[in-house]
């Protein structure tokens, strides 16, 4: 099993001396240097290793260390490991993982395969798979485990104790003991502090807390994680539609949705689709990419349509082509500003649908300060340039309107998707940016032609 006695970062050098190790089929010191690394650590080493490498790691393994290292495995590599590893061997691994990682392993294998290792293993971790597979993956109940010690609330503090030391093998991180009423209902929780301090001849009910909180076996994974921070929660039980009892998530798996839920917001924000940052291969990496890439190009090809349609004041005052990449970046940026901002809040629930309002009255109010500093800025230096104070006075004008416009779409294009049941962070800020392109450099001439008609 892989121990936790902390091995130095991953070097070079200790690759390199892995690959020797394995070279020389020498499996007795791999094995002594796998024992003193975190399962962590080991699975970062994986991730340097070619294929047989890596099946060479597993051989040396036993199955729960092996079980251990594969669940930190990121993704892409986890998935071939699974391809290139025999139903017997990851059947042997599957039964030491805890439920809740035993099956995301087997959920993300293909149907006949995941049948087939479900079949192979004990009854016990079988009927486990069976409980959790139909749950969706980003759910309460995708991510809960079927570890948890429960108690009737009848029973005393004595019997509560004697069931942890049955259980204290299968349950690990134990925080707290839910309390059940005949019908399995969840009716309590217990901490395990007032265990200890409570007399053994005492009644569960009379010290349990009825305050209890919990989740559906349906609920988000996003709003699991709200609650978990919300009331500074280490686990959370989870329930079914009588309210029994029927899981818990505890602080690791709410880590683990954090950072799954923030890589795919940024993706998501950056017009990164379903790219895992370990993939290695470039046709599915470009796969990611290029739908947002191609729908930027369309969008830039629209702003040069509508310089086209401008050409006559353009030509009339040439160095007003000059001041396009500054309208252009101007407007970007203080639209990703505000969508970053509204996007991030949105998603920790900083940031409500109640009274959104306010929070679009605050952006507007910056977008307006900012507008202001920078459009007299730029009407300076516009003045200055072409010597015509009054000209520079319309294009700072016109910054303001682009700021104040690029700030409002930004922060309200987040809440419309959230309003309308899709990720805020879908496609936000390259369609932001795109929009503001389009739209500043709507604004931009239309001041100044109007300015240009104005003057004759």
């Amino acid at each position: 099993m892989v121990a936790n006695l902390g091995k130095p970062q991953i070097s070079e050098k200790l690759i390199d001396e892995v690959k020797d190790f394995i070279q020389q089929g020498n499996e007795q010191e791999l094995g002594k240097l796998l024992e003193e690394m975190m399962p962590a650590d080991v699975a970062d080493l994986i991730e340097h290793l070619d294929s047989d490498e890596r099946l060479f790691i597993f051989k040396v393994l036993e199955p729960e260390g092996a079980g251990d290292v594969l669940v930190e495995v990121e993704p892409p590599v986890q998935s071939r490991i699974l391809e290139d590893l025999d139903d017997e061997s990851l059947s042997e691994i599957v039964q030491e993982l805890e439920s809740d990682d035993a099956a995301d392993l087997v959920g993300d294998l293909p149907a006949d395969r995941a049948r087939a290792i479900i079949g192979s293993v004990r009854e016990d971790v079988s009927q486990d798979l069976e409980k959790l597979l139909p749950y969706p993956e980003d759910t309460a109940g995708g991510i809960m485990g079927l570890e948890y010690v429960a108690i009737h609330a009848d029973a005393t503090v004595r019997d509560a104790i004697h069931l942890i030391r049955e259980k204290r093998e299968e349950v690990e991180n134990l925080y707290h003991i839910w309390v059940v009423d005949d019908f399995q209902r969840l009716a309590g929780v217990i901490s395990l502090k007032d265990l200890v301090l409570e007399p053994g001849d005492r009644k569960i009910r009379e010290i349990m807390n009825p305050e209890v909180i919990s989740v559906h076996a349906d609920t988000d994974q996003e709003e699991v994680v709200h609650l978990v921070k919300k009331y500074d929660l280490v686990n959370i039980p989870v329930v079914d539609d009588q309210h029994r009892l029927i899981g818990r998530i505890t602080h690791d798996d709410i880590i683990d949705v954090i950072e799954e839920e923030t890589d795919e917001d940024i993706s998501l924000m950056a017009g990164v689709v379903n790219q895992e940052i370990t993939e290695d291969s470039p046709l599915k990496i470009s796969r990611a990419r290029l739908p947002w890439l191609i729908a930027g190009l369309l969008g830039e090809l629209i702003s040069a349509l509508v310089i086209s349609r401008f050409e006559t004041s353009v030509q009339r005052i040439i160095a007003l082509s000059f001041f396009f990449p500054v309208i252009m970046a101007m407007g970007g940026s203080t639209g990703n500003q505000a969508a970053t901002v509204v996007v991030r809040g949105l998603a920790t629930g900083d940031i409500s649908l109640v009274k959104i309002g306010k929070r679009l009255l605050v952006e507007m109010k910056v977008a307006l300060f900012n507008g202001l500093i920078c459009g007299m800025l730029l009407g300076l230096i516009v003045g200055l340039w072409i010597a015509d104070f009054r000209l520079g006075s319309v294009v700072g004008v016109a910054l303001v309107v682009i700021v104040l416009n690029a700030s409002f779409l930004g922060a309200s294009v987040p809440i419309a998707l959230k309003k309308l049941h899709f990720d805020p962070a879908l496609g936000t800020v390259p369609f932001v940016a795109t929009s503001n392109d389009i739209l500043g450099l709507l604004i931009y001439l239309i001041f100044v032609t109007s300015y240009l008609r104005w003057i004759g």
